[in-house]
C-alpha cells in the first residue's frame, strides 16, 4: 500500500486537557500514551509507511520507540498544520496520504484497512466522529485541511464531489471528554485495567 499513515500527536503532558474533570494530570498522560501506541500498532498492520507528526522531542522519542517515522511539526497552527506537514512529507516521497486521529480507544485493524482501500488516487476518503469532526482523511496532492468543531461537513465540501465516506464505530468515537471516556469504557470495560483508570 503505496500510503503514508501520520498520526499527529501533541505532547503528552498537555494532551486531554477536557478528561481533567475525571482523571489526574498522571492518568491523562499514561492514557494518551497507551491509545496512540494502539492506533500506532494499528496503523503499522497495515503494511503502510507509518510516522508520528509532532514538534516535541519526548513524543518524537516515543514515535521511535514504537517504530514509527517522525515528522517534525514546527509552526503554530495545531492540527491543519500537522497534517500539511505530513502531506509535503507524502508528495515528496511520491505518496498518497492517510491523516489519522491518535485517540481512537476502540479502532480495528479491519476497519482501518477496510477504509484505507477504499481510496484511489484522485479520491478523499473521509470518516466521521460521532460529534461530527473527522478522525480519518486520506487523498493525494495539496488538500485544504478545515479541522476543528464540524469538520467532517466542510471537509466534504473541500473534497469536491470525489468523497467516499466511511462509518464505523472505532474511527467514530475519539476520546477527548468524559462522555467519550465512559462510553469507551461501556463498550470494552477491560479498557479501564488497560488504561489503569477508574470506570466513570
Amino acid at each position: 500500500m503505496d500510503l503514508l499513515i501520520a498520526i499527529p500527536l501533541k505532547p503528552f503532558g498537555v494532551a486531554k486537557a477536557r478528561l481533567a474533570p475525571v482523571l489526574s494530570a498522571g492518568q491523562r498522560s499514561r492514557l494518551g500514551r497507551t491509545v496512540a501506541a494502539r492506533t500506532v500498532a494499528v496503523a503499522t498492520e497495515t503494511g503502510a509507511r507509518v510516522a508520528v507528526v509532532t514538534g516535541d522531542p519526548e513524543v518524537s522519542k516515543w514515535a521511535a520507540e514504537q517504530g514509527a517515522g517522525v515528522i517534525t511539526e514546527t509552526g503554530t497552527g495545531g492540527l491543519n498544520a500537522a497534517a500539511s506537514a505530513a502531506v509535503a512529507v507524502a508528495l515528496s516521497q511520491g505518496r498518497g496520504w492517510a491523516i489519522l486521529h491518535a485517540d481512537l480507544p476502540l479502532l480495528a485493524f479491519e476497519e482501518l484497512r477496510d477504509a484505507l482501500a477504499r481510496w484511489r488516487p484522485g479520491d478523499t476518503v473521509v470518516a466521521p466522529t460521532y460529534d461530527g469532526g473527522t478522525s480519518l482523511l486520506v487523498g493525494d496532492g495539496k488538500f485544504p485541511f478545515a479541522y476543528g468543531p464540524g469538520s467532517y461537513h466542510r471537509h466534504l465540501r473541500l473534497a469536491h464531489g470525489r468523497a467516499k465516506v466511511v462509518v464505523r464505530r472505532g474511527l467514530a468515537l475519539d476520546m477527548d471528554t468524559p462522555r467519550d471516556l465512559q462510553a469507551a469504557l461501556q463498550i470494552n470495560p477491560r479498557l479501564a485495567d488497560a488504561w489503569n483508570v477508574v470506570r466513570t
